[in-house]
């Protein structure tokens, strides 16, 4: 039988093929599979390009021609390109040879990290005003209205579009779709071909699936995996206990668990269990869509045995189907509710008993007593004093003797009665009724492998419910990093459950993907002091770019117009449009006001609560900083902290106390920074004495000019 070799893709390709008017797609599609059968150039067809200085490849379909690449099992497909109209086909390809030769040599266009003019005497590390200077070019030909139905543009944004004359106007127009500006882009200007050879990797399953890509039916396409993941999808698969696999971002991670459910899928297929159940929990709604539809691709009908959800989405559905919803109390009325359950709380023992216990209630404050009451107490499931005081604090810094703790409780005694009496009910408390209920015999399905992502963000009694769920902890695989946690105070997995034993089966991925080398080392620099896990080994990446900047600002207004400096030279030199944007903030209301200064500057901005979040709206994405998790964006900017106080660390509380507070901001915003794919823009307030902003080494960051 004849070899038949895989085919990924990049996404200039993917790219290409939207723009394809219908029979040029089918044509496309022939060749695709063509490829398929066999790459080897036949001296017609296919031909290898010859002045290249790497063996790149193309096969002629009518108008366009198609690059690529291949190898003894592999061919990459790079991009497609229309065939120049100005010379004869016998001339065309030594033509189009030496223009490739050149383009390899684009250094303006290739964001290749090379340093930027010196500095006071010393090589300046590349940063965005050095690296980001790109060429304001005019459209090559005007933007009309039979161009825009040849790319099958909606006709609202054609009088929006028409009038552009430049690239930069046309990467910034408001109110019209990313995928459109890229698509129109994408025509009018070619990539170089060393920025494609860069961009990952996605795999074709089908030639039928580009059909489906191009008229919106598929969503997106399985990322290929590199050797050092591969080894992970059937790594001990068959061992008797769970499996870990950590890393850092970027590392792949989810990817790997997708991979992963179609090794269990033929593990439990070897058992016997012609039909397995096998749940796979994603950390927000979001992903839930767009990983179902992944494992559609890599499992075909299969799919249908694995169930997509987050984590509270099974809680709730337990809760519900016992008739036992309470509705989430706000943030704001929690915090009051706090207060008032700290004021009112009648204290035990003897006289200085009952001082030790209220001076450290005042001391510990209103958010770490909050952070007591749901992560030790509500979230390990505590019901007796006794219990409470004899149980370890991991990652709680402030030390609280039998006395003390003796008071807390009395808090949380008054704080669950003032929430029964609202009729409603914290997170925790919901995660922790929904475990309870299905401990004492819930008849909610179980599941014959589990397979959870991101485990460090997820309270005790979430695991130890996905734990439960699970039907043998030998199929149960788990991804984890603890350095990306923000509300984890830190546990042992053993103290969550005693199933919860990696030993032997704990592994680490290594080489981060998404992000470029200088984002990794930067933000892995600024992490240092509120690391809860030190790297193990020194991480790997394969992308390169400019180095991140920290920029220190005198008021809203300065923010403002360095954050659209940034995002203008960004998007132009990446050719990106503006949604691939991302401002990262404390808060809703200095959200709020970032996305109006901004689009007071001309650029169109939108903040979004992480429950209304919608990554196709077009324009600049404001969000929290909480919300961000799980999320990714090419360009972030990191702002909002000038004029406010931020963060809140009492100066009454213990100095293990605030190095604990310190330690957990930091790992908040070192979760946003490493949000960032290419570009990354940091911005602290002049004269802040808060070490919250400390910990940018100039060996990694660009701190050369401060506003």
């Amino acid at each position: 039988m004849a070899q038949q070799w895989q085919v990924m893709m990049k996404p200039s390709f993917m790219q290409g093929i939207v723009a394809l008017p219908g029979k040029e797609m089918h044509q496309v599609m022939e060749k695709v599979n063509m490829l398929m059968l066999d790459p080897l150039p036949d001296g017609k067809v296919k031909k290898q390009i010859k002045h290249a200085h790497k063996k790149r490849y193309r096969i002629r379909s009518g108008a366009y021609r198609i690059l690529y690449t291949f190898d003894k099992q592999f061919v990459s497909v790079l991009t497609i390109r229309r065939r120049r109209e100005d010379t004869y086909d016998d001339m065309l390809d030594d033509e189009d040879e030496q223009w490739d030769e050149v383009e390899d040599l684009d250094a303006d266009d290739a964001l290749d990290g090379s340093p930027g003019p010196a500095v006071s005497g010393k090589a300046a590390q590349p940063n965005w005003e050095t690296i980001f200077a790109p060429k304001n070019k005019p459209l090559p030909e005007p933007i009309t209205p039979e161009l825009l139905q040849r790319l099958r543009v909606p006709r609202e944004y054609h009088p929006r579009l028409l009038p552009l004359k430049t690239q930069e106007e046309l990467l910034a127009c408001p109110g019209v779709a990313d995928d459109v500006l890229l698509q129109i882009d994408a025509y009018m200007f070619e990539k170089p071909l060393i920025q494609v050879e860069q961009q990952p990797n996605y795999m074709l399953n089908a030639v039928e699936d580009l059909l489906r890509y191009k008229e919106g039916e598929l969503l997106s396409f399985l990322l290929k995996l590199s050797p050092d993941q591969e080894k992970y999808v059937s790594w001990a698969i068959d061992a008797k206990g769970p499996t870990l696999v950590k890393g850092s971002p970027g590392t792949g991670k989810s990817t790997v668990a997708l991979y992963r459910i179609r090794s269990m899928l033929g593990q439990l297929r070897k058992m016997g269990i012609e039909q397995p159940r096998i749940l796979f929990t994603t950390y927000t709604n979001a992903l839930v869509r767009s990983s179902e539809q992944l494992l559609e691709q890599l499992l075909g009908e299969d799919a249908r045995f694995v169930t997509v959800l987050t984590a509270d989405k099974i809680a709730y559905d337990i809760l519900k189907q016992n008739k036992q919803v309470k509705e989430i109390i706000e943030s704001g009325e929690l915090q009051k509710l706090t207060r008032q359950a700290a004021v009112e709380a009648i204290f035990e023992g003897n006289l200085l008993q009952q001082q030790s216990q209220r001076q450290t209630i005042e001391r510990m404050g209103c958010e770490y007593l909050l952070q007591e009451l749901n992560s030790v107490i509500v979230a390990r499931q505590l019901t007796k004093l006794v219990e409470y005081q004899k149980t370890p604090r991991n990652g709680r810094k402030m030390p609280l003797n039998p006395t003390q703790r003796w008071g807390v409780w009395k808090v949380y005694e008054r704080w669950c009665e003032l929430l029964r009496q609202s009729g409603r009910e914290t997170w925790q408390q919901r995660r922790s009724r929904a475990e309870m209920l299905f401990e004492q015999g819930s008849s909610f399905q179980r599941y014959d492998a589990v397979v959870v992502d991101e485990a460090q963000d997820l309270d005790p009694s979430l695991l130890r419910l996905l734990v439960k769920l699970c039907i043998s902890p030998t199929h149960l695989f788990i991804t984890a990093d603890a350095n990306q946690s923000i509300y984890g105070s830190g546990f042992n997995w053993s103290d969550v459950h005693t199933s919860l034993k990696f030993q032997g089966r704990t592994s680490i991925l290594r080489t981060n993907y998404r992000s470029t080398r200088e984002l990794g080392d930067a933000t892995q620099s600024y992490l240092t002091y509120g690391e809860l896990e030190p790297e193990a080994t020194q991480p790997q990446y394969v992308n390169s770019g400019p180095t991140p900047d920290v920029r220190a600002v005198l008021n809203n207004q300065h923010e403002a117009q360095l954050l659209a400096s940034f995002f203008k030279k960004a998007v132009l030199s990446l050719r990106l449009a503006m949604g691939s944007c991302a401002v990262l903030c404390p808060n809703e209301r200095v959200g709020r006001e970032i996305a109006s200064a901004l689009s007071r500057q001309g650029l169109e901005a939108t903040f979004m609560k992480g429950s209304e979040l919608n990554l196709t709206r077009p324009g600049i994405k404001v969000l929290t900083l909480s919300s961000s998790k799980g999320l990714e964006f090419p360009i972030v900017a990191l702002a909002g902290f000038t004029g406010i106080h931020y963060p809140y660390i009492s100066a009454e509380a213990s100095d293990d106390e605030q190095a604990e507070q310190l330690a957990r901001e930091r790992r908040v915003l070192f979760v946003g920074m490493t949000r960032a794919m290419r570009a990354l823009l940091v911005i602290t307030p002049t004269g802040s004495d808060s070490p919250l902003f400390e910990g940018f080494v100039p060996t990694f960051w660009n701190m050369t000019r401060m506003i």
